[in-house]
């Protein structure tokens, strides 16, 4: 498996372009942003929002139920782990009404994970027993090795550290067994520091090292710093400040390198307690506050992202709105029209009827007479105003004709600026460009303001004619 990370996502690069706006689209997208997970976080998110707005369009649970899976795995690898649980949770949902036990499976270990992470273990061995039984009940061998790694973690908690080494053993034979070498990495990462929290050095560096091995071999960068991070912090505990400086710079330097701010901010941590334990505290409050700036810096442009996201549902919504009230409109116009010709069919029976009535009748010739010229007054009469109202209709499907071009052509122009100048906000590299973005975006958004107050009225002025 050397080099399959960046194989896959090659591979799928190449066929997305093959892949039409349906369900087959969406699952190369999901596949896509699952890949990039290892990689780069934000090229994640970037194929996950498409696969999940289109999910959302052509109704497709299961693209859906994957795509926030993958955006859950995303936030927890930022550390926001109450935005990892709630989409985690929204795709535990979707797949228990789709009854996909695979999918259950895989999304309550993505739960475990975040409640690891927050060190809720009770919540951690409940729902990696329910995920156990799934996985055994299916014969998922390679989720039954992920529900024992999360069983070593949750013992090694317990300081059941026989019991926690056992669990997490039995994960890497069936990760080895099966050609795994991504999740090896993480099995091995697990072991060591079962073996650091036996104050077990030796044992635990080895494993570390063939972590960090196999971590290289996938290209997961995210897993890489890590094991550089443990096996820096390790050094320290063993007081062997050479090597631990080493590993935590080469931590702190590919954390860099790869924007991975949040394991930025974790090895800068590391360091600030190295130099603490070194006696240096210039530095270690030098590292201290870099942290506190970094996180700082997570935590605003988290806020923003959300914003953004929220920004996009609100425009969602609105078009279908928009949309919403366009078809009523249409069926007005139907009901009114058809209400005409049911009404000029009747006058033409009735007509025809009375003629023939009348004509039957020879002693009331002249009566008839009479009545053939009143009817032929109302028949002018009513072609006046079938004609008159023909026109009124015509008039009608005219401005529906250009308030749906208005609608088509005037609100898309600065809709898909708003989006345009959303996706540039995204990028990194324009941090510098952020004001003059923002200012763009409230000057599209003000535009379209003003279209759809245009709409407004002329849908006022229609309903008064």
């Amino acid at each position: 498996m050397v080099c399959a990370q960046p194989q896959k996502i090659d591979s799928l690069l190449k066929v997305l372009p093959q892949m039409k706006n349906g369900a087959p689209r969406i699952d190369v997208l999901n596949k896509l942003a699952f890949s990039y997970t290892t990689v780069s976080a934000t090229e994640a998110e970037k194929f996950v929002t498409e696969a999940i707005r289109l999910a959302q369009g052509n109704h497709y649970q299961r693209g859906l139920a994957e795509g926030y899976k993958v955006l859950a795995l995303i936030f927890y690898q930022r550390g926001e782990h109450d935005k990892s649980i709630e989409y985690a949770y929204a795709s535990l949902k979707l797949y228990d009404a789709l009854e996909d036990k695979s999918g259950q499976s895989k999304v309550l270990n993505n739960i475990v994970m975040t409640f690891m992470a927050r060190k809720d273990y009770a919540r951690v061995l409940e729902l990696t027993q329910r995920s156990l039984r799934l996985k055994r009940e299916i014969g998922d061998s390679l989720g039954v090795a992920t529900s024992f790694l999360a069983m070593g973690e949750y013992y090694a908690h317990l300081e059941q550290y026989d019991v926690a080494l056992q669990y997490c053993k039995d994960a890497l034979r069936r990760y080895q067994n099966l050609g795994d070498d991504w999740r090896t990495s993480h099995a091995l990462l697990q072991i060591g520091n079962v073996y650091a929290l036996q104050k077990n050095f030796p044992f635990a560096s080895v494993n570390y090292y063939d972590a960090i091995r196999y971590a290289r071999l996938t290209h997961d960068i995210s897993q890489t710093v890590v094991g550089y991070k443990q096996l820096g912090k390790l050094f320290l505990s063993a007081q062997q400040f050479d090597s631990s400086y080493r590993y935590l710079r080469k931590a702190l330097v590919l954390a860099r390198a790869n924007e991975s701010r949040t394991s930025e901010m974790e090895t800068q941590r590391a360091m600030a307690e190295y130099f603490t334990t070194t006696g240096n505290l210039d530095s270690a409050l030098h590292f201290t506050n870099t942290a506190n700036d970094l996180e700082r810096r997570i935590y605003d442009m988290q806020k923003s992202q959300q914003i953004a996201s929220l920004q996009m549902l609100y425009d969602f919504d609105k078009k279908e709105q928009e949309l919403g009230f366009q078809r009523l409109q249409i069926r007005r116009q139907y009901v009114a029209i058809s209400g005409v010709t049911l009404i000029l069919i009747l006058s033409i029976i009735f007509g025809y009827k009375l003629y023939n009535l009348n004509k039957t009748n020879h002693q009331a010739k002249e009566a008839l007479l009479k009545l053939n010229a009143d009817i032929n007054k109302i028949n002018a009469n009513l072609e006046s105003m079938v004609q008159e109202r023909t026109e009124e209709i015509k008039q009608q499907n005219q401005k529906l004709i250009e308030y749906a071009f208005f609608t088509a052509h005037e609100v898309r122009g600065p809709l898909a600026r708003i989006l345009g100048l959303v996706e540039l906000a995204k990028l990194k590299e324009l941090d510098q460009d952020r004001e003059e973005i923002l200012a763009r975006l409230e000057n599209a958004a003000n535009e379209l303001d003003e279209v759809i107050r245009t709409i407004n009225r002329k849908l006022e002025n229609n309903r008064r004619l």
